[in-house]
Formats: C-alpha cells, structure tokens, sequence
C-alpha cells in the first residue's frame, strides 16, 4: 500500500487530507471497564470525546493549556480523526500483516489490542519461539494502525505527530 507524500512539517497521517491544518481537541476520561468493550493491556479503560472543534494548530494548543489549567485532559489531533472508517477487527489483521515472518518452528500469535489512541490501535504482536522455556519467552513489538487509513505507523512518523502537537 502507498502511501500520500508527507506535506512539510505534518505526519503522513494529516498529508493526506485537505483539512491537514485543522484540529479538534479529544477529551480524554479513564472509566471502569464496562461488560462488551475492547479492552486494552491498560488496567483503565479511556473515553474519547471529540470536541468537534476546527481549530489551527495554535488555537488548540491554547485551548489545551486552558484545560490543563483546569485539570482536564485534552489531546490534540488532526479534525479528520472525529470520522475515523478503520475498527478494531480491520486494524487487527492489518496489524498481523504488517507482522514479519516468524523463524522456522515459531508460532506466531494474533495481535493483542494493546492500546486505544483517537488516532490510531496499538497491537502487541508476538511469536513463540519453539525452543522457549516452559515459562514461554515471546519476543514481540508494537503495531500502530491509523484509524483513518489503516496504514502502519512507523516511529519516525510518531515522533513527528508528538513533536507537532507539543509543546502544552
């Protein structure tokens, strides 16, 4: 799958959108868990509530020191993510895909939904190795799959999502 090339300064999750320099603010609740929900490795179970809000860049980071002044946890992303297409179940195969092939003899296991972002799923995703210790060592690492589009993130594209959206 190709990917939209990167516009200047913005990850290649907002390039591809016309709306790339707008943003909402997502309220962010931890609540108990609750019987039918995906769960994650997190011992809390965290809300999402878009604002709604097309704000530039600017504005939401004013509007994300306001709220941490007042004890409410904000996260600025990209507006197009309130419209998110891509689940759970979708991200989780592609999660797999993007797996490399286990070695001779490994058991490669389903992806764990390992955290929930606005922007995208978090899988862990390892394989067992066939001379691993009763115990059972597994060498894994994580998945990010975009909500919007259902592409891998790499970590150079976080890096550049966390640098835009900071400082608070």
């Amino acid at each position: 799958m190709t990917r939209p090339k990167r516009a200047e300064g913005l990850p290649e999750t907002a390039a591809a959108s016309p709306d790339n320099a707008r943003y909402d603010l997502v309220h962010v609740r931890p609540s108990p868990w609750a019987a039918g929900r995906i769960r994650t490795a997190s011992l809390l179970q965290l809300d999402f509530e878009f604002a709604g809000s097309s704000l530039s860049l600017d504005a939401a980071r004013a509007q994300r020191r306001a709220h941490d002044r007042h004890g409410i946890s904000t996260l600025i992303v990209p507006a197009r993510y309130g419209a998110a297409a891509i689940g759970v179940s979708e991200a989780a195969v592609r999660a797999a895909q993007a797996a490399p092939a286990p070695g001779p003899g490994a058991r490669p296991e389903m992806p764990r939904l390992h955290a929930d972002h606005p922007m995208f799923f978090t899988f862990q995703i390892s394989a067992v190795e066939p001379d691993a210790s009763a115990a059972g060592s597994a060498a894994g690492f994580l998945v990010n799959v975009d909500k919007c589009d259902g592409h891998i993130w790499s970590a150079e594209e976080l890096g550049e999502y966390f640098a835009l959206i900071g400082p608070r």
